[in-house]
């Protein structure tokens, strides 16, 4: 057998890792006990995947931001387009800004079916922020409500005003909304005013609870 076999032989089963080292490293390799060469190639592969983390990053930065820039032209469907590619859904914290801001551009074009779609995606993934998890819940009962698109959307409202959502306030006040266009004062007028009387209510919609309540009387 030749003998640079070994080191060739080390080279053919972690290439990635030869890229890191270089050939002259692979050399060496040959001469040091196996525990070492573990650690080496361990530590070659971490660079490795260390630097794919970071390329992939930049490239989802970059396909981030050539979408916002297109949504602030008013090209919407380009910016949908730009946020499907597949750099942007592989990294973890803009996959989820990715998807939110294709449910709203889905919202600005009228694409109610895609936008429910996105938020119920964003509303079920495992490993989202659950800040984001809730405002996605939220946001698909509050649009299937205002758009009358499914009449078990109020229950979904209802079921988001009972838990501690940071959204059940403005889930409130949609359902008060739709008590008043459906003619039901009278509950209305209870839901604003526990609006307007709750402390943990968000200031500006208290506010609003009060004003509601002034010209419903």
């Amino acid at each position: 057998m030749p003998a640079d076999a070994p080191s060739l032989r080390l080279r053919s089963l972690f290439p990635e890792t030869s890229r890191v080292l270089g050939s002259k490293g692979y050399d060496v390799l040959t001469t040091i006990p196996l525990a070492a060469i573990v650690v080496i190639i361990s530590v070659g592969g971490y660079k490795f995947w260390q630097q794919k983390q970071l390329d992939d990053g930049e490239k989802a930065s970059i396909a981030y931001e050539t979408a916002l820039a297109r949504s602030a032209s008013g090209d919407y469907k380009g910016a949908i387009d730009q946020l499907n590619e597949e750099e942007i859904g592989t990294v973890a914290g803009y996959a989820a800004l990715s998807q939110m801001q294709k449910a709203n551009l889905a919202m600005k074009i009228n694409d109610f079916e895609a936008a429910l779609i996105t938020f119920k995606e964003i509303a079920e993934h495992d490993t989202y922020p659950q800040s984001v998890k809730e405002w996605a819940s939220f946001r698909y009962a509050a649009v299937r409500v205002e758009k009358q698109i499914d009449s078990n959307a109020s229950a979904d409202l209802d079921s988001l005003i009972a838990t501690d959502s940071p959204w059940r306030f403005l889930a409130k006040e949609i359902k008060a909304i739709k008590e008043i266009e459906t003619g039901n004062k009278s509950g209305a007028k209870a839901i604003f005013s526990e609006l307007a009387d709750d402390e943990n209510a968000p200031e500006r919609l208290r506010v609003r609870a009060a004003e509601f309540l002034k010209i419903l009387q």
